[in-house]
């Protein structure tokens, strides 16, 4: 997909006006991935220096997944990360006194799946029951599963589970130790791939697609600091902002980015993965309509419930117990470039 630049990203008043007047603020954010395409957008705001200029110092870190990034927000021992908006709502609901917010979306659909290989004959949810699956215990696609399982009428204590390392997923299924495994479907795809696995023959079972109307990923915000620094939330989710709408204009410049980070990085293989989530997970008729950040609080609220239910939760949460639209940016730096 060829995305051209629009004069979208000129510098919001909001972050103009901070300059260097005071010392910036430290703050550690937490990844729900390695460094990798699917995270490229902050090392890119970073490197343009657009948290330099709303008065921030950013430490970033890797994580196993959705689960530990949001268990590391949630504890408060990190201000911020990127992290699955469901795993976030079971983390609230048990946790409310330490419960944290996503202030801004970013998968408007969700990439949460199994992945299998065509010889395993999963062409239905209803086809996982039994089955063998791989999963990292930390993982988000692991900690929704029972909800998927609820709503998709699968039995999960005939599940057979294989737990490992997130960045060694792909290998249950490679050396034929599961039948699935569970995760982002970018993720599984390019591991999968990159190990000589066939394109065609892998096959993807979406959470969504099973009748949980879910959103994905989105910049997670600590208790503490929504309390207690709520203006550091709002710079820092528009410096982010401004950097996926960059990554989104120029995939080439925040792969260029990642690779400063990462020198390992395979460049022609992150950059297709970053493409891959631009087009299935950011790109929808609501985020074009919309832009990035937000959500639609019809389908929110039918989200948080069905995931509500699905968690056995004796009190379903309302969705402001999720998120929190009051620290979006401006609508010029949400517009999604085309």
């Amino acid at each position: 997909m060829r995305i051209t630049r629009r004069l979208l990203l000129a510098t919001p008043a909001l972050l103009a006006t901070r300059a260097n007047a005071q010392a910036p603020l430290d703050i550690k954010v937490s990844l729900a991935a390695p460094f990798d395409g699917s995270n490229a957008a902050f090392f890119l705001a970073e490197e343009r220096g657009w948290y330099a200029e709303a008065g921030l110092r950013p430490q970033f870190d890797s994580s196993g997944g959705s689960g530990e990034a949001v268990t590391r927000v949630g504890s408060g021992s990190y201000d911020f990360g990127i992290g699955d908006i469901n795993v976030l709502l079971e983390f609230n609901a048990k946790n409310p006194a330490s419960a944290a917010r996503c202030v801004y979306m970013v998968y408007y659909r969700s990439p949460l799946s199994a992945a299998s290989f065509t010889r395993a004959g999963i062409d239905s949810a209803a086809k996982l029951a039994g089955k063998r699956i791989g999963a990292a215990l930390t993982d988000g696609a692991y900690r929704i599963f029972p909800a998927f399982a609820a709503v998709a009428g699968i039995d999960a204590s005939t599940i057979r589970w294989q737990y490992g390392d997130l960045r060694l997923r792909e290998a249950f299924l490679l050396r034929g130790d599961a039948d699935a495994i569970l995760g982002f479907d970018s993720t599984m795809y390019f591991g999968l791939t990159r190990a000589g696995a066939k394109p065609e023959d892998i096959r993807f079972t979406y959470f969504a697609d099973a009748g949980l109307p879910l959103y994905g990923n989105g910049i997670l915000a600590s208790k503490r600091m929504l309390e207690g620094n709520p203006e550091a939330v709002r710079r820092f989710t528009a410096a982010s902002a401004r950097g996926w709408q960059a990554a989104m204009a120029e995939p080439a410049a925040a792969i260029a980015a990642l690779r400063k980070r990462q020198s390992l990085t395979d460049v022609p293989l992150e950059t297709e993965k970053l493409r891959w989530l631009i087009t299935k997970q950011l790109t929808t008729e609501e985020s074009r309509a919309d832009g990035l950040g937000g959500v639609r609080a019809d389908r929110f609220s039918e989200s948080v419930a069905t995931v509500s239910r699905a968690f056995g939760l004796a009190t379903p949460l309302a969705p402001g117990d999720v998120f929190d639209p009051a620290f979006l940016p401006s609508a010029e730096i949400r517009r999604i470039p085309t």
